[in-house]
C-alpha cells in the first residue's frame, strides 16, 4: 500500500518527461522551418537573384526580388511535401514490415501449441503472411514443410529400415477413411494453393505420412499444386489426388497403393521404386515421367 503513492509519482514523472520530449520535438521542428524560411527569404533569395536584380533600383528591385522569393518558397514547399511523402511511405513500409514479422512470429508460436485449434490458426496465419508478403514466401513454405515432416513422419520409411525380415514384410493397406490429422491436412492444402511465384527450392515432404490425403482439383479454385515437391519415401497410400498438379515431383520409393491419380499431371515426375499397385491413373498425363 505504501508503494502506491511512489508508483503514482513515478508514473506522473514519466508522463511529464514524455510530454516534454514531444514538446521539444515539435519546437525543434518549428525552429527548423523558421530558419529555412529565413534563409530562403534572405541570403538564398539574393544569391539566386544575382547581379541582374542587384543592379535594379527602387520598386523594380523589390518586385524582382519578391518574384524570386515566391519562386523559391514554392520550390521549398514542394520539396517539403515530397520529403514528407517519402518519410510517410518509409514509415508505412517499416510499420507494415513490423506487423508482418509480428504476425509471422505469433503464427509460428501457435504451431507449437498442444491445442489443435491454435495449430490450425498458426497454419492459416502463415498462409496470410505468405499471400501478403512475397518476401516471406520461401520462409513460410519451409516452416510449413518442416511442420508436416516433424508431425507426420513415416516410421517405416525405407531410409529407416534396418534390413531385418520384419522390415521387408508387405505393409497392410490402411483402413478406408484413414487420413492425416486436421492440422497436417490444412498445412498441405496451404502449400497446394500457395501463390504462383518463382521458387529456388523444392517443397521438402520426404518420408511424410500422408495416408488418405485428399487434394482433389474440384475442391480448389485452381488445381492443387505440389509441383517439384520432394516426396521421396512419402506414404500416400489411398490418397485422392485427382486433377492435382504433380509435375516434376520426386516420388522415389513413395507408397501410392490405391491412390487415385485420375487426370493428375505427372509430367517429368520421378517415380523410381514407387509402389503403384491398385493406383488409378486414368487420363493422367505423364510426359517424361
Amino acid at each position: 500500500m505504501a508503494n502506491r503513492p511512489l508508483a503514482r509519482i513515478g508514473s506522473r514523472f514519466v508522463h511529464l518527461i514524455r510530454r516534454h520530449q514531444r514538446s521539444a520535438g515539435v519546437t525543434a521542428g518549428a525552429a527548423v522551418i523558421v530558419v529555412g524560411i529565413v534563409v530562403v527569404l534572405g541570403p538564398l533569395s539574393w544569391w539566386v537573384a544575382g547581379d541582374t536584380v542587384g543592379d535594379l533600383h527602387g520598386k523594380d528591385r523589390a518586385d524582382a526580388l519578391n518574384a524570386v522569393r515566391q519562386t523559391l518558397l514554392a520550390a521549398f514547399a514542394g520539396a517539403s511535401v515530397l520529403l514528407g511523402l517519402a518519410y510517410t511511405a518509409r514509415t508505412y513500409q517499416l510499420s507494415r514490415r513490423g506487423q508482418v514479422t509480428e504476425r509471422f512470429s505469433r503464427a509460428v508460436g501457435q504451431l507449437a501449441s498442444d491445442k489443435l485449434a491454435e495449430r490450425l490458426g498458426g497454419v492459416y496465419g502463415l498462409e496470410h503472411v505468405m499471400t501478403e508478403s512475397p518476401q516471406e514466401h520461401t520462409t513460410v513454405v519451409g516452416v510449413l514443410s518442416a511442420f508436416i515432416r516433424e508431425n507426420a513422419r513415416r516410421t517405416d520409411s525405407p531410409s529407416l529400415r534396418t534390413g531385418s525380415d520384419e522390415d521387408r514384410l508387405p505393409r497392410a493397406v490402411p483402413a478406408r477413411g484413414t487420413e492425416p490429422s486436421a492440422d497436417i491436412r490444412a498445412a498441405v492444402e496451404v502449400l497446394a494453393r500457395r501463390p504462383q511465384r518463382d521458387e529456388a527450392r523444392r517443397i521438402d515432404l520426404r518420408s511424410a505420412q500422408l495416408v488418405g490425403l485428399s487434394l482433389r482439383s474440384f475442391d480448389f479454385h485452381a488445381p492443387p499444386r505440389l509441383s517439384r515437391a520432394l516426396l521421396t519415401w512419402a506414404d500416400l497410400c489411398g490418397a485422392d489426388l485427382r486433377g492435382a498438379d504433380l509435375s516434376g515431383v520426386i516420388l522415389t520409393g513413395a507408397d501410392l497403393r490405391h491412390a487415385r491419380l485420375a487426370r493428375a499431371c505427372l509430367d517429368q515426375a520421378l517415380m523410381a521404386d514407387a509402389d503403384l499397385r491398385g493406383a488409378l491413373l486414368s487420363d493422367a498425363t505423364h510426359t517424361g515421367c
